[in-house]
């Protein structure tokens, strides 16, 4: 006599249990604010795109100076005072006569706003250039090293003689690039 096996389930309770496994079951996102939020979502994504890639940043070249005296011209707080500025001999051909500066006395938290008023072409040693303006530290340690200089018209108002010699730290004003460029470091020469 032959045994047969009888299962705990139905034939038909298998059948529509294995069928409903095999279906994939993927989110309901009908409701209208998750439509709502995703819109939003894109627009803003969208928009924050766009501003960063045509909103523009300036860009600043940082270099070192000192304020000039008057050395026998006849320079008076309403004609304002001049700077010499060195920079890297890399960035002698991004700086351009017209540009603005913010200028920065020694270790104070004030700025000064300053306009380029000459680059010199090429680049030269510290002590040249500093001989050059009639300025004598002999005790500069890296009067050999290679500088782009600039001259640079500090505001009116701004007493030279109080100042003379004093250090300055120069950002130059160069022009502009794009926030995406600035962010992601592409598109940079």
């Amino acid at each position: 006599m032959a045994v047969q096996r009888h299962a705990i389930f139905r034939e038909k309770a298998l059948k529509h249990y294995t069928q409903g496994r095999k279906k994939d079951v993927l989110p309901h996102f009908n409701s209208v604010s998750a439509a709502l939020f995703g819109w939003a979502l894109l627009v803003s994504l969208l928009a924050t795109g766009l501003v960063a890639w045509y909103g523009q940043v300036p860009i600043f070249l940082a270099g070192s100076g000192i304020v000039l005296g008057d050395a026998g011209q006849a320079a008076t707080a309403a004609n304002g005072a001049d700077a010499l500025a060195f920079f890297a001999p890399t960035q002698v051909a991004e700086l351009r006569t017209g540009d603005t500066a913010q200028i920065q006395l020694g270790a104070s938290a004030s700025q000064l706003a300053g306009t380029i008023v000459q680059v010199l072409p090429g680049t030269t040693d510290l002590a040249t250039a500093l001989a050059h303006y009639g300025l004598n530290f002999s005790a500069a340690a890296q009067q050999s090293q290679q500088v782009a200089v600039v001259l640079i018209k500090m505001g009116a108002g701004f007493p030279a003689s109080s100042y003379t010699g004093s250090p300055i730290v120069v950002e130059a004003n160069v022009g502009t690039q794009s926030l995406f460029s600035a962010l992601t470091g592409m598109g940079m020469s």
